[in-house]
């Protein structure tokens, strides 16, 4: 009798055991498994704290990359002509403040990062853009941006531009990072880099 009941406690005691192993592995997936995938999608899209307060998520219209927007000679592009390439897309005007105080440090950005298959596009939401850019340029010793204009705020609603400036920052893979709103200093060293990291292509494409 005496060996029965010690039979029995082992193989209760065996399936315990065995029920608290599971519930180790099992607290295992469910609380660890988050906690890695937190830390590996924090290091895949950490950004400057200067750049995260102003981003936010994503807000793509169907289309929107196929949604024309024009030059300077008003040859229409689209965000498909620029596949394979990271794109800084700047949604601006000649009558935003915030946007005219932002836009040398844009151009710095451009300067810096030629050759680096990262392009800086800047697309007027003026009126008249052709009219209105080019003089704006000029007056401000702006040179390391193409003129680009929207007509009637096409693309810029596909892209989720709720006021100006917005800068939609792009993957060359087509993958929106996120909408930053408002003006930043975008020549800084902690987003310029940040941009390197996020942006750049693994070859840079020809033109």
């Amino acid at each position: 009798m005496a060996r029965m009941y010690q039979s029995k406690i082992v193989k209760v005691s065996g399936t315990i055991a065995a029920v608290l192993i599971l519930g180790v592995i099992a607290f295992a997936i469910v609380v660890k498994t988050p906690e890695v995938a937190s830390v590996q999608t924090t290091l895949a899209v950490a950004m400057p704290p200067a750049l995260a307060s102003r981003t936010l998520p994503a807000k793509v219209g169907e289309g929107a990359f196929d949604t024309p927007f024009f030059t300077a000679t008003e040859e229409p592009l689209t965000l498909a002509n620029f596949k394979g390439r990271g794109l800084v897309v700047n949604f601006w005007a000649t009558w935003c403040l915030p946007c005219v105080r932002e836009m040398p440090s844009l151009d710095r950005l451009a300067k810096v990062l030629k050759g680096s298959g990262i392009e800086v596009v800047a697309i007027s939401e003026d009126r008249k853009a052709l009219e209105k850019v080019p003089p704006f340029f000029a007056d401000r010793g702006i040179k390391n941006l193409d003129l680009y204009f929207d007509v009637r705020g096409a693309l810029s609603r596909q892209l989720g531009a709720d006021g100006l400036p917005t800068t939609v920052l792009i993957t060359p893979d087509g993958e929106i990072l996120g909408r930053v709103m408002g003006a930043l200093e975008w020549d800084s060293q902690e987003i310029e880099g940040y941009l390197r990291k996020s942006l750049a292509p693994e070859r840079v494409p020809e033109k």
